[in-house]
């Protein structure tokens, strides 16, 4: 529930960056060229004209940048100019690349040569494209390389997809043994040889049953066999998700049936919000759910696959630019089908503006519809789903926004999104100006309801110890965006790519509210801090526990925390006694009790605590999380927090689930 504003300053700060990340982008510049003809004797057309119409009214508010005379020239004058702007193809670029590939090859450097051979790829036009440098077969020729590249680095997996790849861009499989005695050795290194010893035979046919030939081929089968018997066992990548606790929620989509969503939006209170619908102890999977939409951070393009952020090795470029890449050609094709085919030629225009990451994510979401018509039905959808708190939000900001809106529409219109357009002009037609609609609730509403994704990186030798969050991107989650905040969480939320997965991680009663955290945590900003973020950043006053008692961040803690009384019924707390004191009187049920076995117990979680820090010194994640989640449901059934032992150790139970989602080992 939005509330009282005492710091707008910094609310306008915050909401700023959520549309734009970079000032010096060209849409700051576009803003102020229009915003010049509402000041003067125009100064109240914010208020009047554009205030007037009702918050919500998306289509209506767009209309207006397009129809009134005060700012239409301006906008219209400026998106008339919306052209193309995009890293393109370079064969030549390519060869170079290409020829130092090879150079470092055969010097032994084989991981300076797999980038320049990547760099090669990424640069090399499609088959038939600049005829004047490798007749048109720049692609082939970049995957051919890259594909010895690999088979030296002993990845046969990739190194074959890079052959096949090759051969679907022209390269003359018919006419080449050498071709097939690359798939033998590919083959052979992912331990296939039935497949291995057809394609030698192959060789043999196409190399005019050489057999010297043959001899040499099958040595360096064997050396690579040898090479990759010898190879460190390396880690297995295989994403493995975990499975639900409880079976699948037949109501809420990729959640655990031991959930359940109460509210409604129009309660302004809560709004919708998950409870536990049984109780719930620490570590089970409540949720796994996929990204709606997803968007990298610009900077991991080049790093990060595209569609499913895993970690690049051997990247697939798009057809027609080099801004993004992608780990496979399966991810390339379903994001060149889908969105990327709209966002290619203007990706670069649209990180020139120095619009923020969000409203990269609402055009996604837009993209990947497909249609105009999915797209506004998505529309309708997503505002059942999703808040966008648009009847309190600043005019300057709303219009703002609008202009954004009116940017993105552009930029779809130019990308044929609608179908090859009878007219330039930029005025959109209905059906555009529902879709634009839809975009300007989504920069109103990913304000609130947007995830970041991180992936955890190991930067020394032990895996625990020397791990880093590192975010890189933003997505959205029609489920995961019900839960609430609290200063005090009731889940971790860990990433396995795009898929976002959230474990208890304290017990949490039937019937109760299950919260996750917004980035405001009890143990890391003091409570006037955290209101000031969250009321800046997501309008709400915050009402929890942590805050309503002003729990002390993690350095002032106590380790005697308040105990249950432990009188059956009676939901009293105590006040942890005096040294040697083991009775006390509980102000509840006016009983005194004897407090001795409920202080034994927390020793115990206490001991159980440090055992489970010692086993994630061993790296044993797994069985530190079983132990580490008995000691937390043990605290939780004798006291109450803040506690700091017991702090320290559910977050240390985030890091073992983190650790078993996406990892990254510099």
């Amino acid at each position: 529930m939005a509330t009282i504003d005492n710091d707008p300053l910094f609310t306008s700060l915050c909401s700023s960056k959520t549309l734009q990340s970079q000032q010096e982008g060209f849409f700051s510049s576009f803003y102020q060229t229009v915003a010049e003809n509402f000041t003067g004797k125009n100064e109240f057309w914010l208020r009047d004209v554009f205030g007037k119409v009702q918050p919500g009214d998306d289509c209506a508010k767009l209309q207006l940048l397009f129809e009134d005379p005060v700012v239409c020239f301006e906008v219209l004058g400026t998106l008339e100019h919306v052209k193309p702007v995009f890293r393109g193809k370079d064969a030549k670029f390519s060869w170079q690349r290409r020829e130092q590939a090879r150079k470092l090859l055969n010097e032994g450097k084989v991981q300076q040569a797999l980038l320049m051979a990547s760099q090669a790829v990424m640069k090399a036009p499609p088959q038939g494209v600049d005829q004047q440098i490798d007749q048109g077969m720049s692609l082939a020729c970049a995957l051919w390389t890259r594909s010895e590249v690999l088979i030296r680095a002993l990845d046969g997996r990739r190194a074959l997809v890079d052959l096949q790849m090759a051969a679907k861009a022209g390269f003359p499989v018919k006419e080449s043994g050498e071709y097939y005695g690359r798939m033998a050795k590919c083959y052979a290194l992912i331990g296939e040889p039935k497949r291995a010893e057809i394609s030698v035979k192959l060789f043999h046919q196409l190399s005019g049953l050489n057999n010297y030939a043959l001899g040499r081929l099958r040595e360096d089968i064997e050396d690579l066999k040898v090479l990759k018997a010898e190879e460190l066992k390396p880690q297995n990548t295989e994403v493995k998700l975990p499975q639900l606790a409880g079976g699948t929620n037949d109501s809420l989509s990729c959640a655990s049936a031991k959930i359940a969503l109460r509210g409604s939006r129009e309660s302004e209170e809560k709004g919708q919000y998950i409870v536990a619908a049984e109780d719930l102890k620490p570590g089970e999977t409540i949720l796994v759910e996929p990204a709606y939409g997803a968007c990298l951070y610009q900077k991991f393009f080049g790093t990060h696959c595209n569609q499913c952020f895993a970690r690049l090795i051997a990247p697939m470029p798009c057809p027609e630019c080099c801004g993004v890449a992608f780990c496979s050609p399966e991810c390339r094709d379903r994001a060149c089908s889908g969105y990327h085919r709209f966002e290619c030629h203007y990706l670069d225009l649209m990180i020139g503006s120095g619009m923020s990451i969000l409203c990269h994510v609402a055009l996604r979401l837009i993209a990947q519809a497909g249609t105009p018509e999915k797209a506004i039905e998505f529309g309708t959808e997503i505002r059942q789903a999703l808040c966008a708190h648009c009847e309190f939000r600043d005019q300057e900001d709303y219009f703002q926004r609008a202009l954004m809106a009116a940017f993105l529409l552009r930029c779809l219109q130019k990308a044929e999104f609608f179908g090859r357009r009878k007219t330039e002009a930029a005025e959109p037609t209905p059906i555009e100006t529902q879709v634009g609609g839809v975009l300007l609730f989504l920069l109103q509403a990913l304000q609130f309801n947007a995830h970041e994704v991180y992936e955890t990186k190991i930067t020394g030798d032990h895996r625990i110890d020397t791990a880093k969050v590192q975010y890189i991107g933003v997505a959205v989650y029609k489920t995961g965006a019900l839960l609430n905040h609290d200063c005090y969480p009731g889940v971790s939320r860990s990433f396995f790519g795009t898929t976002m997965v959230l474990h208890t991680s304290r017990a949490i009663a039937k019937g109760s509210e299950v919260p996750e955290n917004y980035g405001m945590h009890f143990l890391r900003q003091p409570m006037a801090l955290r209101q000031r973020n969250l009321r800046s950043r997501y309008w709400f006053k915050c009402d929890c526990k942590a805050c309503s008692e002003d729990w002390p961040v993690m350095e002032k803690l106590s380790g005697k925390p308040k105990l249950r009384c432990p009188q059956p019924g009676c939901t009293g707390v105590i006040n942890y006694p005096p040294k040697k004191t083991m009775t006390a009187k509980c102000w509840k049920c006016k009983k005194n009790v004897e407090l001795q076995a409920s202080i034994g117990i927390l020793e115990q979680c206490e001991n159980i605590y440090a055992l489970g820090a010692k086993l994630i010194e061993e790296e044993r994640t797994t069985d530190a999380i079983d132990l580490l989640c008995k000691g937390i449901s043990l605290f939780h059934g004798i006291a109450v927090p803040p506690h700091k032992s017991t702090h320290v150790a559910e977050e240390c139970l985030r890091v073992c689930f983190a650790d078993q989602g996406s990892v990254y080992r510099m």
